[in-house]
């Protein structure tokens, strides 16, 4: 940049101002500070980096500064001032806009030396603005906002945002607490004795930054329900959405295998959970695909249906769909490897009708029985190697609870099969950071599009249910909710022409 340009991109200090004295910025976190050959300073940080040229001693000495602790825009002012003389404080103003423009700047309200709350952006997106604020308008929490543990501090973030907030000091957390309700800044400040309105001021303005903070209306109504897509969007919707695709966070993402040293990852296939065991007849292939109609003629006629034949489902039937639905078609074994060549784990893996992330096949399908012809009723396991059903249980009330929850769920069914979809979370999560129970939900869809396509073809009943009783499986099944438990129900029943 030319000097005669500086004029134009000059930036005013009053960027930096906020309402009081008490924001003071640092380099983010993660950010160092470089000396390049040819005298001038680079801050490198994940974000890439910038470079901060012509350097004088008061602008070295302020650079300095700001790779350290927190300090205010004024402070750093009066080093250049000090040094440099009041022409060099454009240069300041400048580069501090730049920064800020590169995401590498971090800011905090503080007083009396001690850091009361600062924010940390999650994703290059993330810019920090001085937000006007009004002494009359009421502020309120957005309903998106979560309070959470990492580590030993206390995060405040939203799905809205880029950037998360952490609470330093109980006085932040105080005025997080009062933020349910509409407040003005100046009942705020009332009602945090001991904090002037100007770190309150500068706490609204961390708070604005991250999203966590809406302006309300007339009958405490919040500004962000304004937009009719915000909205329609629930809580949980919306922070499973942001926490589970790439940005708006900074968590570890994808295949980390975080757990590789310290757990041994469940096995491919789960154990007979009981020890009555019923060998299924397995079914010919050639013979399927010989006689067994066209796809597309198969994907047109797929339907959920709820009524069944006037015989109900034979375990033959139940067997052939079980075996080209879930069956193990093949085995194998998957090398964590270390930076050095080294096997840090050993993870095995199969092949089965339909796809699953990783080849984890977390998901473990559990035929509860109403009516089937050479069945007796009750909760069985099926076993995908052996091509086999284990008994969990017989027809007592925790199966006519879950049957019975079907039949609410998919008004006019009354299944004489009900099929579970069970997921051992952590086939998945010993490899997979942040996506794990987004691929079990995604595994889940195939799974239900796979099933429908082969009852279709085999002329049986299908419809597969929105939701179910987690718990109630949990208890029927013998599992721990946070181990093993249903993610997907299925209704089963023979065709009302009696099948293919």
């Amino acid at each position: 940049m030319r000097d005669d340009d500086l004029h134009e991109a000059r930036p005013s200090a009053a960027r930096y101002a906020s309402p009081g004295r008490s924001l003071c910025v640092r380099l983010r976190d993660g950010a160092t500070l470089t000396e390049r050959p040819d005298g001038d300073l680079a801050v490198h940080s994940a974000f890439g980096m910038f470079a901060c040229k012509r350097m004088t001693p008061g602008l070295r000495a302020a650079f300095d500064a700001l790779a350290g602790s927190f300090v205010t825009v004024d402070a750093l002012a009066d080093r250049v001032l000090g040094t440099d003389g009041e022409g060099a404080l454009p240069r300041l103003y400048l580069h501090l806009e730049q920064l800020r423009l590169s995401g590498l700047l971090q800011h905090a309200a503080v007083q009396e030396g001690a850091i009361v709350a600062e924010i940390m952006g999650l994703d290059p997106r993330y810019r920090f603005t001085i937000r006007a604020l009004s002494s009359a308008q009421p502020y309120l929490l957005s309903r998106f906002a979560h309070c959470r543990r990492e580590g030993g501090r206390l995060v405040l973030e939203s799905p809205v945002g880029h950037a998360r907030v952490v609470l330093r000091d109980p006085r932040a957390a105080m005025l997080v607490a009062l933020l349910a309700e509409p407040h003005t800044l100046p009942s705020l400040a009332e009602r945090l004795p001991g904090t002037p309105e100007e770190v309150v001021a500068d706490c609204l303005q961390l708070l604005l930054n991250a999203d966590t903070l809406t302006t309300a209306g007339e009958g405490a109504s919040a500004a962000e329900d304004e937009d009719p897509a915000l909205a329609q969007w629930g809580f949980h919707d919306l922070l499973f959405h942001a926490r589970s695709r790439f940005g708006r966070h900074s968590t570890p993402f994808g295949a980390t295998f975080r757990h590789a040293d310290r757990i041994a990852p469940l096995p491919a296939v789960k154990p007979p959970p009981g020890d009555v065991t019923i060998v299924l007849e397995r079914p010919d292939l050639e013979r399927i695909q010989a006689e067994d109609p066209p796809l597309a003629r198969v994907m047109e006629a797929r339907r959920s249906i709820y009524t069944y034949g006037e015989h109900p489902i034979t375990l033959e039937q139940l067997g052939e769909f079980l075996y080209r639905v879930g069956r193990v078609r093949s085995s194998g074994e998957f090398r964590v490897m270390s930076e050095g060549g080294h096997t840090r784990a050993r993870m095995e893996v199969t092949s089965r009708p339909y796809p699953s992330g990783g080849k984890c096949y977390e998901i473990e399908l559990y035929p509860i029985v109403r009516r089937c012809e050479g069945l007796p009723g009750g909760m069985y396991h099926y076993d995908p190697l052996h091509h086999r059903l284990s008994r969990v249980r017989e027809r007592d009330g925790y199966v006519e609870a879950l049957l019975r929850y079907a039949s609410v769920a998919a008004p006019n069914g009354d299944p004489q099969v009900l099929i579970a979809l069970a997921a051992r979370f952590q086939r998945v999560s010993w490899k997979y950071d942040a996506i794990a129970y987004a691929t079990t939900l995604k595994h889940v869809g195939v799974l239900y599009q796979t099933m429908y396509l082969v009852a279709t073809a085999m002329g049986l009943s299908p419809c597969a249910l929105g939701s179910g009783d987690a718990d109630l499986f949990a208890a029927a099944s013998g599992t721990s909710y946070f181990a093993e438990t249903s993610v997907g129900e299925f209704m089963l029943g023979s065709g009302p022409g009696g099948g293919r």
